[in-house]
């Protein structure tokens, strides 16, 4: 009897559509439910697609968690690029860039409806822990994000609206590192109002980040 070769492991098409379709409902389920709340069911009802059909392009339900959580933080990402973009397109004055800054600081804030989806770009990072595929994707566009704040400083300080002695790289991590932050205060047991967070950003970038004589 002749020897079976023994099965190569399934190749994965990243693009293939029904992938890409399953993904993007995944993530709404994601954002709607959470991870404590999410069922594979509920991507099957909104697909039609049967529970084999979508396991055809996920290794599990894990797999399929992870990948929506990468959609949610790439498109956050892409978000995030896109807002650094019309900042600086916009803005023609030291003052109005400014006010940017601190409007674009208060509508993240404020805006209560990001809550779980923050909370999931979070777990998205801690799931990278156990994926070292997933954790090469999330480190791509983590940096695709911080070259976009670094050369939107860059032509700031060019322009004199933030002080030349400050390091780009520095700086647009700790934007990002603040914009995390909320996240502690979306799963503490009490909030801080809006305001007052966005009333710290404010003076520290008043204080430190624009130059005192505009």
């Amino acid at each position: 009897m002749p020897q079976r070769r023994p099965r190569q492991p399934r190749e994965r098409q990243e693009d293939h559509p029904t992938r890409l379709q399953i993904i993007e409902v995944a993530a709404e389920v994601l954002k709607k439910a959470g991870i404590g709340g999410f069922h594979v069911d509920d991507v099957l009802a909104a697909t039609g697609l049967t529970r084999g059909a979508v396991y055809h392009h996920f290794d599990g339900v894990d797999d399929l968690v992870e990948s929506a959580l990468l959609a949610i933080f790439t498109e956050g990402v892409g978000a995030n690029i896109a807002l650094v973009q019309d900042l600086m397109t916009s803005a023609s004055t030291a003052a109005e860039f400014r006010a940017g800054v601190l409007h674009a600081n208060a509508i993240y804030t404020h805006n209560t409806a990001l809550r779980e989806v923050r909370i999931l770009r979070a777990q998205a990072l801690g799931a990278t822990a156990d994926a070292s595929r997933m954790a090469a994707a999330l480190a791509h566009a983590q940096q695709r994000l911080t070259d976009a704040y670094v050369a939107m400083i860059t032509e700031a300080q060019q322009r004199g609206w933030v002080r030349a002695e400050i390091s780009p790289e520095a700086l647009a991590v700790f934007i990002q590192a603040y914009s995390f932050g909320v996240i502690l205060d979306d799963v503490s047991e009490r909030h801080i109002t809006p305001e007052a967070w966005a009333q710290i950003i404010g003076e520290f970038f008043n204080n430190t980040v624009f130059p005192s004589n505009d």
